[in-house]
């Protein structure tokens, strides 16, 4: 893969801000690509960095961010925080060469004041952002983060479940406590699929910063001039060279938003979603839940015992099945919607359950899945049209005597 010094393409892209008349997104792109040429970049040099350039998709409204990076600068702590799947888990590199911590370490290099940005990685390896939503209170608004880059393109699908999840996951964070600016990453797998699409929409319409790295690396690879091994050493995750490679198209977002003269108005969350948001402040209970929701309240257990099991990143144990008895887990639960986060492996000892709601069958979940690995999975069992009260059994089925099921997280 054809490299350039960071230093190169930053001090082009610093110039650019004498160019800037009015900060907009095309007049950032194109004009920065023409000051990389003015500052006679040899060939491979200026093909690296119109590779770079194309990531940057819109700045968005900053009005947050720059008011984030502002307080930093000023030394006061700033924390950012980085949620998806085993891309930014780190999968492909390690905890320090990941483009979150490369990134992180860019951020808090060029605002922070000492010690005083904070670092959080919710990566979790195998899942999209139906999980994401679920998790993302316990793994990222617990920190009141003031930065949330979303990272979930190629494990989501594209379908309305994972729309109405990202949405719900979206909003979720912008309408938190320490209102954080929401940062959009999009990647991409070798055979092309990526969410970008439906992810993009969404984007646009909360006006929300994106970096795109198929639009960056894809003509690259079309053209011969980079082929996916430079990127990735399997089918999604990017090897050390790749994770550099992100690392840099999200600083190089930030230098453009140096470079510019825009300043933002206001920035308001839209009272309407695009697609639907109906998971949207979802609230999840682990195996440690003391019945303090009232939405939530788990009772008899049945042949389900809690058992001090872990999963990525749900540690605190699990309602197991082990195999005897067929009496029901119950609880009483309010909301618009069931999800059950479970252990799922490709497994013949895996076993499958029945959930019933006011007394009828609404789903059959069977833990033994090909695709699985022992990953925890989040299953939705319902979504209804508005809030109901609901009375939940969850029952072995028939032929799971002697298999496993384990329940992690209950979410509504």
């Amino acid at each position: 893969m054809k490299k350039l010094i960071l230093s190169v393409i930053l001090t082009s892209v610093i110039t650019f801000s004498s160019c800037a008349a009015s900060g907009s997104d095309s007049q950032a792109e194109g004009s920065a690509s023409e000051t990389a040429q003015a500052v006679q970049l040899s060939p491979e040099e200026k093909e690296h960095n119109d590779m770079v350039q194309r990531s940057f998709v819109q700045f968005g409204n900053t009005h947050r961010l720059e008011g984030k990076l502002a307080k930093a600068a000023k030394g006061e702590e700033m924390t950012v925080a980085y949620i998806g799947g085993s891309i930014t888990e780190g999968v492909g590199g390690t905890p320090e060469e990941c483009y979150a911590k490369l990134s992180y370490n860019y951020i808090a290099e060029n605002y922070g004041t000492g010690d005083n940005v904070k670092y959080v990685n919710a990566g979790v390896s195998g899942t999209p952002s139906i999980l994401g939503n679920l998790r993302v209170k316990k793994d990222v608004l617990e920190h009141s983060p003031d930065i949330v880059f979303v990272e979930f393109a190629v494990n989501d699908g594209i379908d309305q479940l994972y729309k109405e999840s990202y949405e719900s996951l979206v909003r979720t964070i912008l309408n938190s406590e320490s209102e954080p600016a929401v940062i959009l990453l999009f990647t991409v797998t070798k055979t092309g699929h990526t969410c970008q699409e439906h992810m993009k929409q969404i984007g646009e319409y909360y006006e929300l910063p994106m970096i795109s790295v198929p639009d960056a690396i894809q003509p690259e690879i079309e053209s011969g001039r980079m082929t996916w091994a430079d990127y990735s050493n399997d089918e999604a995750h990017p090897n050390k060279e790749g994770h550099k490679l992100v690392a840099e198209f999200i600083s190089n977002y930030f230098e453009l938003l140096k470079a510019r003269d825009a300043v933002e108005t206001d920035y308001a969350v839209k009272p309407i979603a695009k697609f639907g948001n109906p998971y949207e402040n979802a609230f999840l209970a682990e195996a440690d839940y003391d019945n303090s929701n009232e939405n939530l309240k788990v009772g008899e257990t049945g042949s389900f015992s809690l058992e001090s099991r872990s999963i990525a990143d749900f540690p605190k144990g699990a309602w197991v099945y082990s195999g005897e008895g067929a009496e029901p887990l119950k609880m009483t639960v309010k909301g618009n919607s069931l999800f059950l986060v479970c252990r799922r492996n490709n497994s013949s000892e895996m076993g499958k359950f029945e959930v019933y709601i006011n007394g009828e069958k609404a789903a059959t979940i069977d833990t033994n899945q090909s695709d699985g690995w022992g990953d925890p999975w989040a299953f939705r069992v319902i979504k209804w049209q508005s809030v109901k009260d609901m009375e939940v059994e969850i029952v072995p089925a028939e032929g799971s005597e002697g298999k496993t099921i384990e329940i992690y997280g209950i979410a509504c």
